[in-house]
């Protein structure tokens, strides 16, 4: 603080310095060195004769310019001694002031200038010039956080209403379909405990008005509970009501060594958010190394093994090293994700069977032999990418990213077993060209896709458009419904979308269509040989994958995966905190949910016999801040 109040102290001295430095009376405003003059005068730099003119036509020797240049040395000198000034002394005045002194060497030396410490006050400048920016840049971003006030609340309310058409009356028994209006509000207190300190926490609160839908049929459906309920909601959001959402400590320049730490729940995104968009517990630490963005944290993360041991929920932190850096006009970046799980060697497994990160959505697992233990599970992930222009005229951008997965569970055996220990390398990618008019069109052509050995995101939330969030590849594809909570799995997405934004108006439309495909579906991988049965015996060579768990290793669990998403979305801006939303998603499956097998004809997917379904949904909401 003490240093903040020295240069406010020190900008409102040197202002008025400025703005009482009057020009010469004899150099008009019209000649063309006024300004030079008049800034070098201002400065306190250069200084004329005693009657306030600069006699700038008279005729004057090399022992007069040398004696400009001490004066101007001198001031120079007590500018820097005295500190009053000194930030007015820029890099080019001192190169300026070199270049005079060489030339002046002899005449100067005769005046008893020493000129040899110029150097010096250029680095003591340079060091000065540096701190003050950083000062500066300080204050700035003290004052957008609010200043000198101490606590700020703050908040936002949606208010949305959902309509939901299914084709699955019956299967279950009831119905299915859903009505529904929900209410979201949160209050948000920020405190500025000091310059480099902001404490930030949030609660969050849902109201459910109106539901039609019975929730002892179905509550935990693709649309069973509610907005808050702790299961499936609207648009596959899983959130519980009356929580924290948003809970964090930020310091800057904790340590000497610089960067600033986050401790606690805040929302993050990287890359294409193809592995992390979501609120997470986190300690984080950030800092600038040249030309790149380096954060580090550690996730807070409750786990249950892909064995389920005898501890329903673990802890185990997911270790994430994030790098962005600018390259011409190119945005790149990497993200580093690992995670182990504690040694579990001696916990008898053979009760639960095999739990995996996508495993946990498919049914009829087979169970684990007796005496069969789980050693070590561990997993780490990197997405990479860029994104930036592909021409000069600036249409056109591109998205470039990708995402290796690894994963490995490590199975100890007994003489009488033999069970695989399973190994997923896998692959996301996606891949997007994007055009702007700059005026009013933009399209985008998009394509997405994970392999049949992903083991999906790290932690992805799908609903945050309305908040004006990054858009995660799976956004459109995952609204109504709770098959791409994690990503993609052995599955591609052709995206084709068109935005118009009427310059000088409120609107904005959006229209977009997704086509899904299977990738392979011929799976034999190691946990599709789990949820086969097959997970302590080779694959029988006759085996017929028609129908199988092989064959509906992907999202929709069905044999053979296909779809067409079509989105439409209009938004007005009511006011400049308010805003209207209106939405329409027509979800359409193209397969077939069993294949045709002998005398066994093929069943079309889209009709819910095994958790698939076609849907319409309708959406409206009205999001405000305050």
């Amino acid at each position: 603080m003490k240093r903040i109040s020295i240069l406010l102290v020190a900008v409102m001295v040197l202002s008025t310095i400025i703005a009482t430095a009057e020009p010469f009376k004899d150099v008009p405003f019209s000649h063309w060195a006024y300004d030079a003059v008049n800034k070098l005068a201002a400065k306190g730099i250069l200084q004329g004769y005693p009657d306030g003119t600069f006699k700038g036509k008279q005729t004057v020797t090399r022992y007069a310019l040398a004696m400009v240049t001490a004066k101007m040395l001198a001031n120079v000198e007590q500018m820097l001694e005295t500190g009053v000034g000194s930030n007015l002394v820029t890099k080019a005045d001192l190169q300026t002031l070199e270049k005079l002194t060489v030339e002046f060497a002899d005449e100067l030396a005769l005046l008893g200038v020493k000129v040899t410490a110029l150097e010096d006050d250029m680095q003591v400048v340079k060091e000065d010039v540096s701190m003050l920016k950083r000062d500066v840049d300080g204050i700035k971003d003290y004052m957008a956080k609010g200043g000198m006030e101490k606590v700020k609340l703050s908040g936002d309310m949606l208010v949305r209403h959902t309509n939901l058409i299914t084709n699955r009356d019956g299967n279950p028994v009831g119905n299915n379909d859903n009505v529904r209006t929900e209410s979201q509000i949160r209050f948000k207190f920020k405190a500025n405990i000091d310059e480099n300190i902001t404490a930030v926490a949030r609660w969050r609160m849902f109201i459910k008005a109106s539901d039609n839908n019975n929730p002892s049929v179905n509550p935990a459906g693709p649309m069973g509970g509610g907005f808050g309920s702790g299961v499936g909601g609207i648009g596959a959001l899983t959130a519980a009501d009356g929580i924290v959402d948003l809970a964090y400590l930020h310091i800057k320049d904790m340590f000497r060594f610089g960067g600033d730490f986050t401790f606690g729940r805040n929302l993050y995104s990287h890359g294409h958010n193809m592995l992390l968009n979501n609120y997470v517990d986190a300690v984080r630490y950030y800092k600038r190394s040249g030309d790149v963005d380096v954060v580090f944290q550690s996730i807070y993360d409750r786990h249950v093994g892909n064995y389920k041991d005898s501890n329903a929920v673990d802890y185990r932190n997911v270790w994430n090293l994030n790098l962005d850096t600018k390259y011409r006009d190119h945005d790149l970046y990497m993200g580093i994700y690992a995670q182990e799980e504690p040694n579990a060697l001696g916990v008898d497994v053979a009760a639960y069977g095999l739990a995996g990160a996508q495993i946990l959505a498919l049914n009829n697992i087979a169970p684990v032999a007796a005496g069969t233990y789980q050693k070590s599970d561990s997993r780490w992930d990197v997405e990479f990418g860029s994104k930036g222009p592909i021409s000069r005229n600036g249409h056109w951008d591109y998205d470039l990213g990708f995402a290796y997965t690894n994963y490995e569970l490590d199975v100890v055996n007994t003489a009488a077993t033999t069970w695989v220990s399973p190994e997923m390398q896998s692959w996301m990618g996606h891949v997007a060209v994007k055009w702007d008019s700059k005026k009013e069109w933009a399209a985008k052509l998009a394509y997405t896709f994970a392999d049949d050995e992903s083991m999906g995101a790290v932690s992805v939330n799908n609903d945050m458009r309305y908040l004006d969030f990054p858009e995660t590849p799976y956004e459109d594809i995952a609204r109504g419904n709770n098959y791409f909570r994690n990503g993609l799995l052995n599955m591609g997405d052709l995206k084709l979308q068109a935005e118009y934004r009427p310059r000088n108006t409120k609107h904005y439309f959006r229209v977009a269509g997704d086509f899904l495909n299977e990738l392979d579906e011929t799976v034999s991988n190691d946990l599709a040989r789990y949820q086969a049965g097959h997970g302590n015996v080779a694959i029988p060579v006759a085996f017929n994958k028609t129908n199988t768990a092989y064959d509906r290793w992907n999202n929709f669990m069905t044999a053979d995966a296909k779809a067409v998403v079509f989105t439409f979305e209009y938004r007005y801006q009511l006011a400049e905190n308010t805003r209207i939303r209106v939405g329409y998603t027509n979800f359409e499956m193209d397969g077939d949910e069993t294949k045709l097998n002998g005398a066994t004809a093929a069943v079309a997917a889209g009709r819910g016999n095994n958790g698939d379904y076609d849907f319409n949904m309708f959406w409206a909401e009205v999001y405000s801040q305050f």
